[in-house]
């Protein structure tokens, strides 16, 4: 095959790329238009063509790190300052720099050189004027102190009871307040090193838990050059268990999902970003997959008056939608409803209570009535049995109430 065919067939692979990585369009195509003139000049090195994704991603990935790498000359940081609250590489979460603002000026000046700058101990010496020997003793203790003042994640082990426990919802004649919202949307956990959560499924109108997940960051990880960490899956139900893995990443303003695999029939399956509709359709939201925003708002995008809900022109969207106390299991929780019309599928309506820390309280799930129900094995005459549910008037049509999430959060 010619040089243009085979950028012909990969050409939505280096795109999909360097739109992750690359927030500003103009500069995304000054890029792209670099790789695409670095690979055709270098088109006669390729030993094979079965190399040529492989070989024209890892073009991309230098261009893009070059590009930063440009960016980044025009960042100056005196040491004496807090570390900045914006990274160009990376993102440091709130509670991190929280910590590191609560360090003495020595603590923080080592660790910014060490961790930010990446500095090997001897250019930190040189850097400072110390005795190598001072300088790691230093980071020693940086690190001693920084692991004594970062909080600890509560340890969740409570078990998730089998029938879903009674609650209320109480709408409260108040503007939604802003909170910022991390958690893995449909999935609960803040993907950050050390965090674990553990959630269930309860099915209406029986009430009884269905399935449960047990999830974990497992450490940091990379996939073709963006950083996030590794996410360990349990799914239980119907006796059976699946394991999945996730790298997720999250940054100032998004969280979303970079990559999935399971095993299924004895065969280990592998899904990135980069693989188009078949890791999209499952995992990707937001144009581009630049996920969920995590900092909540309403923007007056739908509607709501008791359970007649209505959107734009009948746009497929996400907003906060009301101010509400969710009374569960003997706790009251003051929260907003983020309600989301069909972004996920075609078919799906959800409410998720969020409280100011930004966890779910509860999150149920609605259908169109009359529609393809999503899980295999749910087909259309089961509709039957949830007739007596709850039921929302979305653009006219009637969802039916199917089911209910909680997490060990409110146990």
């Amino acid at each position: 095959m010619h040089f243009e065919e085979l950028l012909e067939k990969y050409r939505s692979n280096v795109e999909a790329y360097v739109k992750y990585k690359v927030s500003l369009v103009s500069d995304r195509e000054d890029l792209l238009q670099e790789i695409y003139l670095n690979a055709y000049e270098n088109f006669d090195s390729l030993k094979s063509e079965e190399a040529f994704k492989a070989w024209i991603l890892a073009i991309a990935r230098n261009k893009v790190n070059d590009y930063y790498r440009t960016a980044a000359r025009d960042i100056s940081v005196p040491l004496e300052e807090d570390i900045p609250v914006v990274s160009i590489h990376r993102t440091i979460d709130d509670t991190v720099r929280e910590t590191l603002r609560s360090l003495s000026l020595s603590d923080r000046q080592i660790l910014y050189l060490f961790y930010w700058d990446e500095f090997s101990l001897k250019e930190i010496s040189a850097r400072l004027k110390l005795p190598e020997g001072t300088v790691k003793s230093r980071l020693y203790y940086a690190r001693k102190h920084f692991k004594e003042r970062y909080p600890k994640e509560e340890t969740m082990n409570k078990k998730l009871p089998e029938i879903m426990p009674e609650y209320t919802i109480t709408e409260k004649n108040e503007k939604p307040f802003e909170t910022l919202w991390e958690e893995l949307m449909g999935w609960f956990l803040i993907p950050k090193e050390g965090n674990r959560i553990a959630w269930a499924i309860y099915d209406f109108p029986e009430r009884k838990r269905s399935e449960t997940y047990e999830l974990r960051c497992k450490g940091k990880a990379e996939i073709h050059g963006l950083q996030g960490v590794t996410v360990e899956a349990i799914e239980s139900y119907d006796r059976k268990k699946i394991k999945r893995h996730f790298i997720a990443q999250l940054t100032e303003t998004h969280c979303r999902y970079l990559a999935e695999r399971h095993e299924e029939d004895g065969v280990m399956k592998y899904y990135t970003f980069l693989d188009g509709n078949v890791f999209l359709n499952n995992w990707g939201f937001g144009p581009d997959n630049i996920g969920n925003e995590t900092h909540l708002k309403q923007k007056g995008l739908i509607k709501r008056s008791g359970n007649i809900i209505t959107t734009a022109d009948g746009e497929e969207v996400m907003d906060l939608v009301g101010r509400y106390d969710v009374t569960i299991n003997g706790k009251t929780y003051d929260t907003v409803c983020l309600m989301d019309v069909c972004t996920y599928d075609e078919y799906t309506v959800s409410e998720q209570y969020i409280d100011r820390s930004g966890h779910t309280v509860l999150w149920r799930r609605f259908n169109r009535k009359n529609r393809r129900w999503l899980f295999d094995g749910f087909e259309s005459a089961d509709e039957t049995k949830l007739q007596g549910n709850e039921k929302l008037i979305v653009n006219g049509e009637e969802c039916m109430h199917w089911y209910d999430c909680i997490t060990e959060y409110i146990l």
